[in-house]
């Protein structure tokens, strides 16, 4: 025989019922009523291309890369050349050369760091 954690009431069950069907109106509304959203949204979207394009010609490339920079455009709408995206990168990635061989100062305590972090912060 099967036994059960917890009793269940009339009322319990009455509630969920109200929730599912709520659920199911809520759902049927949002299809009814914006189920042309993510079409919309597609056909809006595959623009982007042709509207940078278009601001590109009409700004020229200084000003359009300059608006591209700024406002982190996909590499897609930013057709730059390939000595203009090596020089970005050379500018991101900064050597860290000038650390090899670099030996931290001795502490008190004879480890990395001043104090013990139990010192520092109330541990109990």
């Amino acid at each position: 025989m099967k036994e059960y954690d917890e009793v269940v009431f009339e009322d319990q069950l009455k509630h969920y019922r109200v929730v599912a069907k709520q659920i199911d109106k809520t759902r049927e509304y949002c299809q009814k009523n914006w189920s042309w959203f993510p079409e919309a949204q597609r056909k809006y979207y595959s623009q982007y291309g042709l509207l940078y394009a278009q601001s590109r010609e009409k700004y020229g490339d200084k000003i359009y890369g300059h608006y591209a920079k700024r406002n982190r455009l996909r590499s897609e709408f930013r057709s730059e050349s390939k000595s203009v995206i090596g020089q970005e990168n050379r500018d991101t990635e900064v050597s860290m050369a000038h650390l090899v061989g670099y030996k931290y100062p001795q502490t008190t305590n004879g480890e990395y760091g001043s104090v013990r972090p139990s010192e520092l912060f109330f541990c109990y």
